[in-house]
């Protein structure tokens, strides 16, 4: 007899949109950005980022949502690449839908906050030291 498993179809989409904030992602953004002419400014933006979220998250274990830290860097810089109003929209929907997921997952509020703090932190310092680079 097979046993048949129920899933939470609610449960799966919001580790579906969290998702979105892994490595994995991350790393194919970059290599989506790579085989593209005009790419060495937001490679550079991501590299950064990439780098400075991945010291940190080194460093300080448990205390932030490192997951909403690397969808807000990718959503500001996809977004400035493209150039594009409806794909900005729906990143910023994405990312909405995000927050809600983390919510709904019942990700502590105080690591959400303080992933969108280091998320911010990180494109500001990204855009500034890759700019001055590039």
């Amino acid at each position: 007899m097979v046993k048949k498993i129920e899933t939470n179809w609610k449960k799966e989409l919001a580790r579906d949109f969290l998702a979105l904030g892994s490595w994995v992602f991350f790393i194919l953004v970059l290599i989506r950005i790579l085989i593209l002419p005009t790419r060495y400014i937001y490679l550079t933006h991501l590299l950064i980022a990439g780098a400075l979220i991945l010291i940190i998250e080194v460093f300080v274990r448990g205390k932030i949502d490192y997951y909403i830290s690397r969808a807000a860097v990718l959503s500001l810089f996809t977004s400035l690449f493209y150039e594009n109003n409806l794909y900005t929209n729906f990143v910023v929907l994405v990312f909405l839908g995000m927050l809600g997921s983390s919510y709904y997952l019942k990700t502590d509020l105080k690591k959400t906050i303080w992933g969108l703090i280091l998320g911010g932190v990180v494109i500001g310092v990204s855009f500034l030291v890759g700019n001055w680079i590039g």
